[in-house]
């Protein structure tokens, strides 16, 4: 027998409301990590009415629709239900923009202060250990020079002025000199191989640095102003007159078979 219409209305209504049901129930399967809240909110909901099969099999129309409305509105009060539940759930776990923007704020300050600590600690470290260096590298003595940036660290040996005999594999410091000027001369092979192969290798630099400890024990500090190289006469005797100004001169071989004089000339600095 074919259903009246007032019957396939009301049995329209249901496919509807069972149809919204499952996806209401297909939403908050999604939710997993909601599904405590969910359960609470729903055991506080009165029971679902009596099936509607079994309502439909009393054949009476004005029944059947009675009953599907009332669990129609049961079923949209869960549906109500869960939705609150689930936006109740977004809220607590998703930060508001405003909040999230003061997060990101902060975090970006903190990075800065932990990078500004690190430069400052790094900075420190630095002074302290270049304070330790100079510590470390205080000169004292007589008769010696000191040439960091070279690699020379070297006694002092007088060679006087009337000396015959050829220097020996020592700096010397030469007599004939005039005031003002330590005359300082050594072998190219040897003790001042590092001034010859700086020289050489394009290495000197005006500015560097030399220390001179005298017979008293004080340190002179001198600085490269000029070089010049020279053949080995008098016609050089610039390079050992007398200074107006305390001076330094640092002399040794250059050239094939040591055929030339390389002539170094610093000043003291305080």
């Amino acid at each position: 027998m074919e259903p009246s219409p007032r019957r396939r209305r009301a049995l329209s209504t249901i496919l509807a409301i069972v149809l919204a049901a499952e996806s209401v129930s297909a939403v908050a399967a999604a939710g997993v990590t909601t599904r405590t809240r969910l359960d609470r909110a729903a055991s506080a909901l009165p029971a679902p009415a009596a099936p509607i099969a079994a309502t439909l099999g009393t054949g009476a129309v004005d029944q059947v629709t009675l009953a599907t409305m009332a669990e129609a509105r049961r079923i949209l009060v869960r549906a109500q239900a869960v939705n609150a539940a689930l936006r109740d759930e977004a809220d607590g776990l998703l930060p508001s923009p405003g909040s999230r923007f003061a997060e990101v704020v902060a975090a970006a300050k903190a990075k800065d202060q932990d990078a500004t600590r690190e430069r400052s600690t790094k900075a420190a470290s630095k002074d302290k250990a270049a304070s330790n260096a100079r510590a470390t590298t205080r000169r004292s003595g007589r008769n010696h020079v000191w040439i960091p940036s070279l690699g020379i660290n070297r006694a002092v040996s007088w060679f006087s002025c009337d000396r015959k005999r050829p220097p020996d594999n020592y700096v010397y410091r030469w007599g004939c000199a005039g005031s003002n000027n330590v005359y300082l001369l050594g072998h190219a092979y040897s003790v001042f191989k590092p001034l010859h192969d700086a020289y050489v290798r394009g290495r000197l630099r005006k500015g560097l640095k030399a220390y001179y400890a005298d017979a008293r024990g004080r340190v002179h500090t001198f600085r490269v102003r000029w070089w010049k190289v020279t053949a080995p006469t008098t016609a050089a005797s610039w390079a050992w007159a007398a200074q107006r100004r305390p001076s330094m001169t640092l002399q040794t071989c250059v050239g094939r078979n040591s055929a030339y004089r390389l002539m170094v000339r610093l000043v003291e600095v305080s």
